[in-house]
């Protein structure tokens, strides 16, 4: 079976964390609770038995705060680009240098036919 991505309308914890999840999968329980003791989590609320869910206007603000971070989370973002920044750099420098690379095939160009007038 296949993951498909949750209902919209199911507003619990585990509802959010597979509209927040990726390709592969929900949003691991691991990465939901460091956003939360990190304070960049969504604002849950608890219902009679202890039945916690997160309001619609919760999660857009969950969204609004990732899309516009400001403070350490914006420098830890600011920090994570420049990182994949020199990554990408080194990745495509270590590719020109590759023999196989193709910059460096010897191919020419086909030879067309003279037109007869």
């Amino acid at each position: 079976m296949e993951w498909v991505r949750g209902n919209p309308n199911d507003r619990s914890v585990t509802g959010f964390r597979i509209r927040h999840g990726g390709a592969r999968g929900p949003m691991s329980v691991k990465l939901y609770n460091k956003l939360k003791a990190r304070g960049e989590g969504p604002r849950e609320t608890v219902l009679g038995d202890g039945i916690i869910v997160v309001s619609v206007a919760d999660e857009a603000a969950f969204d609004e705060a990732r899309a516009n971070p400001t403070g350490d989370e914006a420098e830890r973002v600011a920090e994570l680009r420049a990182r994949w920044h020199r990554r990408a750099l080194a990745a495509g420098k270590a590719a020109a240098e590759s023999p196989i690379h193709v910059s460096k095939q010897k191919k020419g160009r086909a030879k067309r036919p003279a037109r007869s007038k």
